[in-house]
């Protein structure tokens, strides 16, 4: 042990790399690898690998959204501001979100441009929401200003605009100019900044020759083309064309760091009271079954005291070998589980066996 710090976290060498212990749920984790730094010229330099934290995403809704920006595109009147109003209650309640989906608790700030009060109002009856969060009505366009003060005031762990055509974009300035990318830029990097996830409703361009989406891609999304690399994660959901139940929607990941790109959930939603649940997911597996199995395997790795390769945790938790990797991987990134690459002679993907990390 290099340097005793807080009585939950040390400084701790491993294969000759200071990383830093804390305990999370009485568990150790790793969760940042100790670096030395150089400045030349006015830049800070340090070796590559690993990343100064290990681990460090902050869900709000686990494997949705996280701190930062999260834009959710949809067309007008596929559901996604009932869909916010419930991911609004969610968070404010501390009630998993789709029936599935875990979440952070915090107060949760609408920002509402895209319907007028009395509507909002009536869509809050209907829903017969549990937990009141905070809205508000301002006059397009928004005032950013404003907006930097409400994220830095602590207030709210969660904001939600609905929707930046609306609140936006105003006579100088649309999604497709460069000065509205630079701004989203700015609102994820000062929302990074002070920990505050803040989530953004948008739009979509019309599809071709007016046919009904069987997908969503990131070209789908109004505006210039840039908007894609000023956020966080996006998302979009679409009514399915060829529905499996009644009001079968899909909400799919495009990217481009927390939420895994390219995953479909399946969704079904209700005009009775705007009820929203995750059916099914691209991978088979539901959020829930997720936290399970998970839950399983750094259970079965600190049993077993010795490392194991992903054929043995499959087998030995009920899954199949790709849940396993998915999970394992996820665990490795958040510094839960250790990971040592088996030797082989030759060229090739290396393979790896996976355990828990010593103390």
């Amino acid at each position: 042990m290099i340097n005793a710090g807080a009585p939950d976290s040390w400084e701790f060498e491993f294969d000759e790399q200071p990383v830093l212990l804390e305990l999370v749920d009485s568990q150790p984790v790793v969760t940042a690898i100790v670096r030395s730094t150089n400045r030349i010229g006015g830049l800070t330099i340090e070796r590559a690998g690993g990343g100064s934290q290990v681990g460090k995403i902050n869900w709000t809704l686990q494997g949705f959204a996280a701190q930062g920006v999260v834009l959710l595109a949809g067309e007008g009147g596929c559901g996604k501001t009932s869909l916010m109003y419930r991911a609004a209650e969610s968070i404010q309640e501390g009630d998993l979100f789709l029936n599935e989906v875990e979440v952070r608790k915090g107060d949760v700030l609408v920002i509402q441009g895209d319907e007028p009060r009395r509507t909002a109002e009536n869509k809050f009856r209907r829903m017969g929401l549990k937990q009141s969060f905070s809205i508000s009505y301002p006059d397009p366009p928004l005032d950013t200003d404003a907006l930097s003060k409400v994220i830095r005031s602590g207030d709210f762990s969660t904001i939600i605009i609905d929707s930046a055509t609306s609140l936006l974009t105003g006579e100088r300035q649309e999604t497709s100019d460069e000065s509205f990318v630079r701004m989203l830029y700015n609102i994820n990097k000062l929302c990074e900044q002070q920990g505050v996830l803040a989530i953004i409703t948008t739009h979509l361009n019309k599809p071709i020759d007016g046919q009904l989406r069987k997908t969503i891609t990131i070209h789908d999304i109004s505006g210039r083309a840039g908007i894609a690399a000023a956020v966080t994660d996006i998302w979009a959901v679409w009514r399915d064309p060829n529905p499996r139940w009644e009001n079968h929607y899909n909400m799919i990941c495009l990217g481009k760091r927390n939420c895994r790109k390219d995953e479909v959930w399946l969704l079904q939603g209700g005009d009775e009271d705007y009820y929203w649940e995750i059916k099914e997911t691209s991978d088979g597996i539901l959020p829930q079954e997720t936290l399970l199995q998970s839950q399983k395997i750094k259970l079965l790795l600190t049993d077993s005291k010795k490392e194991m390769n992903l054929a043995e945790i499959s087998k030995q938790i009920g899954t199949s070998y790709e849940v396993a990797r998915r999970i394992c991987s996820d665990l490795y990134d958040q510094g839960l589980i250790n990971r040592t690459p088996v030797k082989k002679t030759g060229r090739g993907r290396p393979s790896y066996m996976y355990g828990i990390f010593p103390i």
